[in-house]
């Protein structure tokens, strides 16, 4: 009897959990592939590119995707379970909810152990190899992440402002460049017309511009340079560590990478911040599918959702609240408000312990306040349209 129930709440669980990978993989994957739309349709071989992005994306979505499906998984089946009176005709069969943990707690590993082997082992192996595709694909084809009259800031320390592009992206017309890769001068580009360069092969584009004038600003001695030009060049490096078109260098970094480049980082500088959130990120993202798991189980039974849209809106939300936390614990833990890890696994730990205090009231039968004054809210909001019908 118990291993039967034992499959059945299992593949109760799988079958959304498996449903959400996919649906949230294949939005990720269309969201991120806006930025590369240039790249990827300038040829005849763009559906064969499209693929090797989205391989080499693959381990990157998963990596958001597994947690928040481990969470919608969970919850759509116990809002099902619930809605349907079987929890309480378990119950009344004198079983307890910390009956049904094992199957929760075994997804909850299995897609925790899943996101790990992901994240340390396959995910900077795709980066690099994401990398390096994009790469060539951008000096192969010559073509850039640019739009129309919009400031472009996707190359550390510049900023392009192109007024009108040629239909096959090697020319453009009316340039703006501002150039601050050098702390001492800062140069502004005015041009009529520019062109990409042949660069393949190399790991830089390289840019020629026509008819315009260079703008030399010192910041130490304060002077002012303005140089008129017919044809000026320069090159832009698409392999440095802080192009953000292409991502930033340390996600590429295996864990032990991580380790040794920590250890020549400066404590207290921006990258030895930066490495550190990648290392502990690297663990803690992988472990919210565990915290979230836990939680998904009595949050659907206390929240009295009684539908999967509900459930769905619901996982959701919380998945949101995660995420908000993580995004703000990182912004204390960069303006030197609070060490990284602590902050990184600060929403781990939070949700931990709000999932130990539902299971607790959950298998009490004791409802959790939050959710009893959020029930006679929507109730006293949605009273009066019912009583005018």
């Amino acid at each position: 009897m118990r291993r039967i129930l034992f499959r059945y709440l299992l593949t109760e669980q799988a079958a959304p959990f498996l449903v959400s990978v996919m649906v949230v993989t294949l939005v990720l994957f269309l969201g991120r592939s806006m930025r590369y739309t240039r790249l990827l349709f300038s040829s005849p071989s763009a559906v064969e590119d499209l693929g090797r992005v989205f391989l080499y994306s693959l381990p990157y979505f998963l990596a958001f995707a597994i947690p928040m499906a481990t969470l919608l998984g969970i919850l759509l089946a116990f809002t099902r379970l619930a809605s349907d009176n079987e929890i309480t005709a378990l119950k009344a069969a004198g079983l307890s909810l910390y009956q049904l943990l094992p199957t929760v707690a075994m997804v909850a590993v299995s897609a925790t152990l899943i996101a790990l082997t992901l994240s340390l082992f396959i995910l900077p192996r795709a980066n690099k190899a994401l990398r390096s595709l994009l790469v060539e694909m951008a000096t192969s084809r010559m073509q850039l992440a640019f739009n129309e009259r919009v400031f472009n800031d996707q190359f550390k320390g510049m900023t392009f402002f192109i007024n009108r592009i040629a239909p096959d992206g090697t020319r453009f017309y009316e340039v703006f460049i501002s150039d601050e890769r050098d702390p001492r001068v800062q140069n502004t580009v005015i041009a009529e017309e520019g062109a990409l360069l042949d660069s393949r092969g190399r790991k830089e584009l390289e840019i020629r511009l026509f008819r315009g004038m260079v703008i030399r600003v010192e910041n130490e001695r304060r002077t002012a340079q303005t140089i008129r030009f017919q044809h000026y060049d320069f090159s832009v490096d698409l392999v440095s560590p802080k192009v953000g078109m292409l991502g930033r260098g340390e996600t590429q970094f295996t864990l032990d990478e991580l380790n040794q480049a920590l250890a020549i980082a400066k404590p207290g500088s921006a990258e030895h911040f930066y490495l550190s959130k990648e290392w502990h990120k690297r663990l803690a993202i992988p472990f919210a599918c565990l915290a979230l798991g836990l939680i998904a189980a009595p949050l659907s039974l206390q929240a009295g959702t009684a539908s999967r849209l509900s459930g769905v809106v619901l996982g959701l939300l919380l998945f949101l609240l995660y995420y908000v936390l993580l995004s703000g614990a990182e912004t204390l833990a960069e303006a030197g408000l609070c060490p990284v890890a602590p902050a990184v696994w600060l929403p781990n730990g939070l949700f931990a312990m709000l999932a130990a205090v539902l299971w607790r009231r959950s298998v009490r039968e004791r409802p959790f306040v939050f959710f009893t004054v959020c029930r006679h809210l929507v109730s006293s909001t949605l009273a009066p349209g019912r009583d005018r019908r």
